[in-house]
């Protein structure tokens, strides 16, 4: 009787512990704080490459509309 009421608990712990001790989690962690790490540096070299970004689509524009036969 004993027996019957031990296992469902003994098989809980068991499973407790490989759920403690699995480093999917660490790797996903790790992944999120990376992308992270990449938006703040593409925000921060957008802010400060703006204005030539903006001459560049500028320049674009402008040669889109004198195109030949447009």
């Amino acid at each position: 009787m004993a027996e019957l009421m031990l296992r469902p608990i003994v098989a809980l712990q068991v499973g407790v512990h490989q759920l403690r001790h699995r480093e999917d989690g660490q790797t996903t962690t790790e992944y999120a704080i990376l992308v992270g790490f990449l938006a703040v540096a593409i925000i921060i070299a957008l802010f400060f490459l703006r204005n030539q970004i903006r001459q560049l689509f500028s320049n674009a524009g402008s040669s889109i509309q004198n195109a030949p036969g447009s």
